[in-house]
């Protein structure tokens, strides 16, 4: 059974920098604000208890409810009934709760998400996505424009050596039709395996720069039903 721990090592660092990079600005904005009508030491004073107020909130408070509360949350339906067969087939459940593993030579990663729809419903779905180097025999870079259409499974976009796409039954979906479907499509189109590692050494490091990681790369839409998704890609 996969296990991952509710608490990520080391993220503790991010929500106490927030809270107390965020905490003395605000402080050091509402003490100068006191000084117009009030004395140093009470101006000081308040603006310590904003300080204090806003490294409790964002150091500690958000700390538990997001890595705690929240991730427990999360790693109680990666284990459910409906990642079974990514269980079942020895896909490992990443600290940043992601599924990957290897199917029939590929890397396949699994990507829950959710989107809020119309200010109503949080709308759960999941991203699949591969990794590909090309056969000179048999395809060149530029054939990845019009490989990018739709397939019995969903539209898969191809671009720099990686392919992603949202299920058609992106509610409930059928991992196990899924994951073949796109395997299947992979090798129907002549591509050959290739590791997430690899893929960030070889072409996504190259493509955007080791230090920089924030970049967009490719930008997707897709509307199934109620599903309309939106966004630019950022890796």
């Amino acid at each position: 059974m996969n296990k991952v721990p509710i608490i990520r090592k080391g993220s503790y660092k991010d929500y106490l920098g927030n809270g107390i990079v965020g905490g003395f600005i605000l402080g050091l904005l509402f003490f100068l604000i006191a000084l117009i009508d009030k004395p140093i030491m009470e101006s000081l004073k308040i603006g310590l208890k904003w300080w204090l107020g806003m490294f409790f909130l964002f150091g500690i408070l958000l700390f538990i409810l997001e890595e705690y509360f929240n991730r427990k949350i999360k790693i109680k339906k990666l284990l459910s009934e409906r990642y079974s067969f990514l269980h079942d087939n020895n896909f490992t459940m990443h600290p940043d709760l992601y599924f990957e593993g290897i199917y029939r030579e590929f890397t396949i990663r699994v990507w829950p998400t959710s989107k809020w729809q119309d200010r109503k419903k949080n709308l759960e779905y999941d991203i699949i996505e591969s990794f590909y180097s090309f056969n000179p025999d048999f395809n060149d870079i530029g054939n990845e424009k019009t490989m990018s259409r739709d397939f019995n499974i969903g539209h898969l976009y191809f671009k720099n050596h990686h392919v992603e796409f949202i299920p058609l039954d992106w509610d409930n979906p059928d991992f196990k039709i899924n994951i073949n479907g796109l395997t299947e499509i992979l090798k129907d189109e002549m591509l050959n395996p290739l590791s997430g590692i690899e893929w960030e050494e070889k072409y996504h490091n190259k493509l955007f720069g080791t230090t920089n990681n924030e970049k967009p790369w490719t930008k997707q839409i897709i509307k199934i039903g109620k599903l309309d998704v939106k966004w630019i890609k950022r890796r």
